[in-house]
């Protein structure tokens, strides 16, 4: 794998919609966003509905130029910010592959697990036992 930190295209680029007036270390995604979710995906099985908020604490996410070709691939942006921009993923043909710019830990307290946790558990649960 090559790594090339001047790449004139990279994959993953610095939040294009920053938090104004943020302190100067925090990250650049910081707060409750909205995320529209994909009706024909995994993570409108596991919400149960089209839109969600979700705590994000970032300062990167996927180049928007490279969504077309990702797809292509077999990786579905199930999941879309408010200005088109990716927020969730998953892996065609996969029992159990999401991954978020968002961190669901963050939300868990006990007793109630982030919906994406509990639903992680009971996949590999499934699997352990058939």
């Amino acid at each position: 794998m090559i790594y090339d930190p001047d790449t004139p295209i990279p994959l993953i680029v610095p939040v294009s919609c920053p938090v104004a007036h943020r302190p100067e270390d925090a990250p650049r995604l910081i707060g409750k966003m909205k995320i529209r979710i994909n009706p024909d995906s995994q993570a409108f099985q596991i919400y149960q509905q089209s839109e969600i908020e979700e705590d994000f604490h970032c300062n990167f996410e996927l180049n928007q130029a490279f969504q077309e070709q990702l797809e292509a691939a077999g990786i579905r942006i199930t999941g879309l910010g408010e200005n088109g921009e990716t927020r969730i993923i998953e892996l065609n043909n996969h029992r159990f592959f999401m991954g978020t710019g968002y961190m669901p830990q963050l939300t868990s307290v006990e007793g109630k697990p982030h919906p994406l946790i509990l639903a992680y558990l009971e996949s590999v649960l499934n699997f352990a036992n058939r």
